[in-house]
């Protein structure tokens, strides 16, 4: 072994290589190992040198040879073996990643090189060997690295000293709406919004870089689904010793969360600082959140002294489900809340009809589509439960770790507002109320009367002073507390009375002052409700006790603001009212009193004509504004009187609504409609749709769809030919019944139109909910038309907002050329006014289709148009196809 020189590769030159070199014979015996060899092997030179070349292997290894250079299978031949006495190289060197044995039996990772020599001979294989173990680790290291890099939920970037991106990871791309490929080389601006701000945002980056030391950026960007977020960038400059910027390392988190609940805190806080109401200010708590946790349905309730619960603040929750609650008892299995509030701990209900808590409750809220429900208490700052936040949830499921942050961040508010709303109920009772009746005082009056009068600038202020004749006597004959008991029930009898928004007050012993808004109107049927109110008995101590009142009116028309001399003038009409005997009220001026006198009379001759049928209807056309075909008749109730004479709607339309028969007059309207379109059908005459406006207070009887049925079914008219036009005040007034009402018609087949649209200030959310599918222009909005300014300006905007939302937009009062044009130019449906006809009688009206043919209705269009509804063919703006109903 020992005689090197009959090998053809020099000592000298294999000791001379800086890898592990083996010399390997035929029959797999190491006969050479230089120094190099023995150290990756971990033993000593002359223990390779004899041994098999198996010691380096793992047992088992499918490499292990049996034969050297059959199982090494792709080692080069070297044809020409040894010239010259040198090394001739294979034309192909094969290199192999093993993994091999240390003289300790650790193993390691080697890249293998194998090549055959001949020569003298004799044939020899040179294994090169080289450990590679801390090569593949680092590679592995720098792969897991990258990975993490690349799938960081935080954004990373790497700037060069242009602030041009060189690198970005999925999540940067994710956080700009720029592919990864496509940042390459963007400006750093890229992940900026487009908003105002922004050019500020870009300009503190770049100012901030030259300092060369590491700070942190708030960013607004828009992400690839184009939702805005809030970004906070960690920025790191990587600088010469000289301050020369090379590279920029950004890191960006998402924080948009923290941001919205920064916001809400904010707007909050502001509220809780405004004049906005307790309600206002928790109402408006609850839309906030549904705002940034859109998956949830918001509640907040209050616990009274009598533990009791009472809504105060909502959201999208229906009302039939906070009605529910609504004075419910607290107890351990009263649904989510009412166990929270007794027992001042968070209750989770991840499926609301299996829990027990919910047993007699479940059924009115599982038809909302509610599966679930999440009730924290509110703690307040003496540890008592001050109420609950509730979060209901359309999916069976707990909260989240969102839900939660949402919830911490609200319920110190919230115990904040009840706090507030204590402390302002105490302080008001001692100063502002009257114990006895618990109305406001003369303090809590005057208070209440300038919070009214800044309100209703643009209303009628009226006074109202009640006084009970010879409350006196009652006092002195039954005794004090007699009359206290008289003065508490008569208190709650007036209470009743009046809407939340009216004032009534105990202004002197034996005196109420209600503070309202209205006309003559108002005053007369509110004056006429206290005198029956106050003149049914009172039983004190089983006796009966009758009284009387007089009453003093006064308002503030003719734009007087001055709230002393609006109840100076009330007292004036007491006296009057007084001086007449009692038992009676009085205006504060005559022309008050005639106009009081002229209502009463004119209520009375309206309920005769309703009873007679003396009213009739008027039908104006409504025509497409680019064709000219018509679409449509608005039925208008019409009134004349045989003493009287022709009555206004402007008159007695008000008149009907203060006096009760508004309804009445709307049933009317809706029969005698039906009956001429029944007619028109029969003679031929194609009147596509009859519209009829019926009022507010129609919507607040569960039972207008049914009455709506049985009128169809009498007149034989199909429901397509029929149309509801119903007013923002319906909506704004009585949302959550007008919209089960609205939900029913239209599921009938019967249009539904939205009428004086932009005159109530109603929610567009309130809006996009009703299945509607006709929008009206106020006809106010038709005064100033032109082609430019604001009024032209919300025009187009409603006009955008119904097409949008899938509806027939009608612009109303139409009269000239003018306005028809820019309504055609702004892409308006159909028009309605004088400038196309004025409203005709059935009889005119037939006359005014025929001097228009090109309506296009003709007896044939008509019978193709009842054709094409019985086979499914909705033609026409008011077709149920064109907004289906939600």
């Amino acid at each position: 072994m020992g005689e090197r020189q009959t090998y053809p590769i020099p000592d000298k030159l294999l000791e001379s290589i800086d890898t592990g070199i083996l010399l390997v014979s035929n029959d797999n015996t190491i006969i050479f190992a230089n120094d190099n060899a023995a150290r990756i092997w971990g033993g000593p030179t002359p223990g390779l040198v004899g041994r098999k070349l198996d010691i380096l292997f793992p047992t088992g290894t499918d490499i292990l040879p049996c034969t050297f250079g059959e199982n090494l299978t792709n080692v080069a031949l070297c044809p020409s073996g040894v010239s010259g006495g040198k090394v001739c190289r294979s034309t192909t060197e094969n290199h192999h990643h093993l993994t091999l044995l240390r003289h300790d039996g650790t193993a390691f990772s080697a890249e293998m090189s194998v090549a055959r020599v001949e020569g003298a001979g004799q044939q020899v294989f040179v294994i090169s060997l080289r450990d590679v173990t801390r090569d593949l680790s680092r590679r592995e290291q720098d792969l897991q690295y990258a990975t993490i890099v690349q799938r960081n939920a935080c954004g990373i970037l790497i700037l060069d000293s242009q602030c041009r991106i060189t690198y970005a990871n999925a999540a940067a791309a994710r956080f700009s709406g720029i592919c990864a490929e496509g940042m390459e080389g963007a400006d750093f601006s890229a992940f900026l919004s487009g908003q105002q701000g922004d050019l500020a945002t870009l300009q503190a980056f770049r100012r901030r870089l030259q300092r060369c030391r590491p700070f942190e950026l708030e960013i607004y960007s828009r992400t690839d689904t184009g939702q805005d977020i809030w970004l906070l960038a960690t920025v790191t400059p990587l600088c010469s010793p000289y301050e020369e910027l090379h590279e920029v390392i950004v890191v960006l988190n998402d924080i948009t969360g923290s941001e919205q609940i920064k916001a809400l805190h904010k707007d909050m806080m502001g509220a809780l600082t405004s004049n906005l109401s307790f309600n206002e200010i928790l109402g408006l708590m609850c839309r906030q959140i549904e705002r940034i946790a859109p998956d949830v349905v918001t509640q907040i309730v209050v616990v009274d002294d009598e533990q009791r619960m009472h809504p105060v603040a909502r959201a999208r929750l229906p009302a039939q489900i906070a009605e529910v609650c609504a004075d419910l008892q607290i107890g351990p299995e009263v649904g989510s809340c009412g166990t929270a509030l007794f027992t001042g701990r968070e209750v989770v209900t991840p499926d609301i009809e299996a829990d027990p808590k919910w047993k007699g409750f479940w059924q009115f809220v599982i038809p909302h589509g509610l599966m679930a429900c999440w009730s924290v208490p509110i703690l307040l700052r003496d540890g008592r439960v001050g109420g609950s936040l509730a979060f209901y949830f359309r999916a069976k499921r707990a909260p989240g770790r969102w839900h939660r942050r949402i919830a911490d961040a609200c319920l110190h508010l919230c115990a904040l507002a009840i706090e507030q709303q204590r402390s302002r109920e105490d302080i008001a009772r001692l100063t502002q109320y009257d114990t006895l009746t618990g109305l406001p005082n003369r303090t809590g009056l005057r208070h209440g009367i300038r919070q009214r009068a800044a309100r209703a600038r643009h209303e009628n202020l009226l006074a109202l002073i009640i006084n009970l004749d010879r409350f006196r006597a009652i006092n002195n004959g039954l005794g004090r507390p007699a009359g206290n008991m008289l003065l508490a029930a008569l208190a709650r009898r007036l209470s009743g009375l009046i809407s939340s928004d009216d004032l009534l007050a105990r202004s002197g012993g034996d005196e109420f002052t209600l503070i309202t808004t209205g006309g003559v109107e108002r005053a007369t049927a509110l004056a006429d409700a206290v005198m029956k109110a106050v003149v049914e008995p009172v039983v004190i101590d089983e006796v009966p006790v009758t009284i009387t009142a007089s009453i003093g009116i006064a308002d503030n028309d003719s734009g007087r603001r001055e709230t002393e001399i609006l109840m100076q003038q009330a007292e004036t009409a007491l006296s009057q009212a007084k001086n007449a005997n009692r038992n009676c009220y009085r205006f504060f001026n005559e022309e008050m009193n005639r106009q009081a006198a002229d209502q009463i009379l004119l209520a009375n001759a309206l309920k005769e004509a309703i009873r007679r049928d003396q009213l009739y209807l008027v039908y104006q056309p409504q025509v497409h504004a680019a064709t000219g075909r018509l679409e449509g008749v608005e039925a208008l109730a019409r009134w004349t009187d045989p003493t009287l004479g022709m009555i206004s709607p402007g008159r007695f339309i008000p008149l009907a609504e203060e006096t009760g028969q508004i309804e009445a007059i709307g049933l009317w309207s809706l029969r005698a409609a039906c009956r001429q379109m029944a007619l028109w059908m029969q003679a031929g005459v194609d009147v596509p749709v009859v519209s009829v406006n019926i009022s507010a207070l129609h919507f607040r009887n569960p039972d207008l769809p049914r009455l709506i049925g049985e009128i169809l079914h009498e007149s034989g008219i199909s429901p397509q030919r029929l149309t509801i036009e119903l007013t923002e005040s319906a909506m704004i007034e009585n949302y959550d019944q007008t919209l089960i009402a609205a939900q029913a018609i239209r599921g009938m087949g019967i249009g539904l139109s939205m009428d004086d649209f932009g005159t109530g200030f109603s929610s567009l959310s309130n809006l996009a909910n009703l299945p509607l599918n006709e929008l009206k222009i106020d006809r106010s909005f038709m005064d100033g038309f032109e082609p430019t300014g604001k009024i032209h300006s919300v025009v187009t905007a409603i006009i955008g907002i119904g097409r949008s939302l899938g509806m027939t937009v009608v612009a109303e009062g139409v009269e000239t050329q003018a306005q028809l044009d820019l309504l055609r130019r702004i892409n308006c449906d159909v028009i309605q006014g004088y400038f196309s006809s004025r409203p005709l009688d059935a009889r005119d009206l037939e006359a005014w289709l025929k001097a228009h043919p090109d309506t296009g209705c003709s007896p044939q269009s008509g019978r193709q148009h009842d054709a094409d509804m019985n086979n499914g063919v909705m033609k026409g703006r008011r077709s149920p196809v064109t907004n289906s109903l939600q």
